[in-house]
């Protein structure tokens, strides 16, 4: 039986806290007030770590919780209760490290915990977005209702993902395959002709002095240029971490051109997409904002949200404080102040979600379709400025020959 942590006033209006055995919140109350005590804050406590039970918690692709999201709701929409619903499901999902956390799921549904207390217990797996929204669909009695709705939601975000890594591979394959070829062309091709220019005694052109410089710098000091790369890899990552560190490097990212618009689009989708989703099933406004900024991975748009939070708090409206923030496109203010006023705001949502998305889609086409030429002539010229410092002194051996 679950067990609530409550602060609470006596009959003398003392402040006591303690714990109560209870099936739910509303029999922890009604226990609570047959002994005479009134409850001020009471929540489900958490079980110690040592008693969840033991998961890996592998990578679990989105794409996948989203169809196991998916089937959860068709079983419960065929009538299932919710414990037979996940034991079947355990049965018949072949990831193994999501079948663990179904078993987890069911055996705390077992000892009488509610589904979002179960999913609590894996953070790695369930967001906070999936468990709020799922303790909303508890709560309202429509937790089929609010299945359906996070599995499009996921089943969204997982193939705006896939269409932004599908429209980068190719140019990382050009890429990848450039510099190949100028590794190869400066460790093993260059250094066996260099002895050639060497017995000719002639000078040798500038550009192939600087090609055999770079040469022997990548020959004789390839540890120390591959160790470099890693500090600063690491040193970057470091700084990342860093609170002002990622101020920066975000801040950076939105003010790059093209790159910053794309990622400006990528999370005004995101945000807008989950704000709706959780406004639709009943979430309070404050919260949805608060676990809709938590879904948002620029830190400079984090603090944005918080922002309009507070102003929300504070009696202003949504489509006002989106606007006072500033790192919002005003078509998003301005569906908000018509959703406002027509009581739709979780549809005006969904719809600026949905005209980002293809905006994302246009903008990753456009850029592909810039940067696969731009990588390809880069390549060309690189590859171009080696042959032609390799044949500079060899027509002039030959010049001198004659």
């Amino acid at each position: 039986m679950p067990q609530y942590v409550y602060r609470a006033k006596d009959n003398t209006l003392n402040v006591i806290e303690g714990t109560i055995e209870a099936d739910n919140e509303a029999a922890a109350i009604t226990r609570l007030g047959s002994q005479g005590v009134f409850p001020l804050v009471i929540t489900e406590a958490v079980a110690p770590r040592s008693s969840r039970p033991s998961v890996s918690h592998r990578a679990i692709p989105s794409r996948t919780i989203a169809y196991m999201t998916r089937q959860l709701a068709d079983l419960l929409g065929g009538g299932l209760p919710l414990l037979s619903a996940l034991t079947l499901l355990a049965k018949q999902t072949e990831h193994r490290p999501l079948r663990q956390v179904i078993d987890s799921l069911s055996a705390s549904v077992r000892e009488g915990q509610s589904l979002s207390a179960a999913m609590a217990y894996h953070p790695e797996v369930f967001s906070t977005l999936y468990l709020n929204m799922v303790k909303a669909g508890e709560v309202g009695g429509g937790l089929e209702t609010v299945l359906v709705r996070l599995a499009d939601v996921g089943e969204a975000d997982a193939e705006l993902r896939s269409r932004v890594v599908s429209a980068l591979v190719y140019p990382a394959i050009v890429l990848g395959i450039g510099l190949v070829t100028v590794g190869v062309l400066l460790v093993y091709v260059i250094p066996k002709i260099t002895g050639i220019f060497s017995e000719s005694g002639q000078l040798l052109p500038l550009p192939t002095r600087i090609l055999l410089t770079i040469s022997q710098t990548v020959t004789q000091w390839w540890w120390t240029l591959l160790l470099s790369v890693v500090v600063i890899v690491w040193l970057t990552r470091q700084w990342r971490l860093a609170p002002h560190g990622r101020q920066v490097l975000d801040q950076c990212v939105l003010r790059l051109p093209l790159v910053g618009t794309l990622s400006r689009k990528l999370e005004t989708a995101r945000f807008t997409r989950n704000l709706g989703v959780m406004i639709g099933q009943g979430v309070p406004i404050l919260q949805a904002l608060e676990v809709g900024s938590h879904n948002v991975s620029n830190v400079v748009i984090q603090r944005a949200l918080r922002q309009v939070q507070e102003a929300v708090r504070d009696g202003t409206s949504i489509a006002s404080a989106l606007s006072a923030c500033g790192q919002f496109p005003v078509f998003v203010s301005n569906m908000v102040s018509l959703g406002e006023e027509s009581a739709t705001v979780d549809t005006a949502l969904l719809k600026v979600a949905v005209a980002y998305e293809r905006e994302v889609d246009r903008t990753m086409r456009t850029l592909t379709t810039v940067l696969e030429p731009l990588l390809i002539v880069v390549v060309g010229l690189i590859v171009m400025f080696i042959v032609i410092s390799i044949l500079l002194p060899i027509f002039n051996i030959g010049l001198v020959a004659q």
